[in-house]
């Protein structure tokens, strides 16, 4: 475990060292807020995609569909441009609330806070030129390349800017939550006050917003008219659930695994305790020894009843109901009035 606890120390400290995200140093050099710079970058990219439309005369189906591809990519953009700050900035935060139960120094917390924003250039130049090469193959697939030279420039250019932004956001977030799970399995896990241990929770949760509202961008594209996932653009969403699940489970799964053992040995040194206590003649005993008794049991019961995951099940529940629903409802209603418009 030390050897382990030394290796990641080493990992983090030469990440720390490295340059911020591209897009953490454009907002930077924009002096915009967040929710400014990606509302920006959103609104120019899904100007660009619906711009032949006013410069040429288009019949209303390819009006629709150039301003539910507009939607697409410029509300894509716009929240991995937006979201990232704030997604980054909070898991920094997580790890600092984590001193209590991680056996690190201040300043260990401190680098591995600072490197979560971080990456190598070399790893950056390596994420563009792939996310490139990834869309320009989708682009084929999607058959860009046979529209006219106004409209295959437009969905060129904004596939492969997605595909960049995501390979410059999203691998990111998944060697977070790796790091996450690292850090997890090293932790002390405060059975009594879950609070303390809580920001593991919240590490999974907020980057899985932004993928949850990533993927519910897809919706927009029933605007066109025709199903959109019968076709290529299907491959965008299998790789967003796939990213969706390494997010969410990864930066759990070392502090749950922890949570289980804690209990587990908390409980048989409560039973041990109890069995000697009970040894006896529990109707004679006297009175500090049944409250001791009870107390033991009140703790046993306690600690029995700790939360499992470090946040609240119910609550998590009840927010990806709210959130999800939305974006499900509407793409259902957009299914269903295509097929009332097929039998017509």
């Amino acid at each position: 475990m030390a050897a382990a606890a030394t290796e990641l120390e080493e990992k983090l400290r030469a990440r720390a060292s490295a340059p911020e995200l591209p897009i953490l140093r454009l907002q930077r050099w924009s002096r915009l807020p967040s929710w400014a710079f990606g509302s920006l970058c959103g609104l120019l990219v899904a100007c660009s995609q619906f711009s032949p439309a006013l410069t040429t005369q288009l019949n209303a189906g390819l009006v629709n569909e150039l301003l539910a591809s507009a939607l697409f990519f410029g509300t894509s953009i716009g929240i991995l441009t937006g979201f990232s700050k704030p997604v980054l900035s909070g898991a920094a935060q997580d790890i600092r609330q984590l001193s209590g139960v991680l056996p690190w120094s201040a300043s260990s917390l401190a680098t591995a806070s600072s490197a979560l924003s971080r990456l190598a250039s070399a790893t950056v130049w390596r994420a563009c030129m792939l996310g490139s090469a990834l869309g320009i193959g989708h682009s084929f697939l999607l058959g860009n390349h046979l529209s006219p030279l106004e409209f295959a420039t437009a969905q060129f250019g904004a596939t492969i800017l997605l595909w960049i932004a995501m390979f410059l956001t999203v691998p990111p977030l998944i060697i977070n939550a790796a790091l996450f799970s690292s850090l997890g399995q090293m932790a002390r896990p405060d059975l009594l006050r879950p609070s303390r241990h809580a920001a593991f929770g919240t590490a999974a949760l907020r980057p899985a917003l932004l993928m949850t509202g990533l993927l519910s961008a897809y919706s927009l594209l029933f605007l066109g008219g025709d199903n959109p996932l019968d076709g290529p653009v299907v491959i965008g969403v299998i790789a967003g659930v796939v990213s969706l699940i390494g997010i969410v489970a990864l930066p759990l799964r070392g502090i749950r695994r922890r949570i289980r053992a804690e209990r587990q040995q908390t409980l048989r040194a409560l039973d041990a305790r109890l069995d000697r206590i009970t040894q006896g003649d529990i109707a004679g005993a006297d009175a500090d020894t049944l409250f001791q008794l009870d107390a033991i049991l009140d703790m046993r019961e306690r600690v029995a009843r700790a939360p499992a995951w470090p946040f609240d099940v119910h609550a998590l529940k009840r927010m990806l109901f709210y959130t999800v629903l939305p974006p499900l409802t509407w793409a259902a209603a957009a299914i269903v009035e295509m097929m009332i418009d097929s039998l017509l």
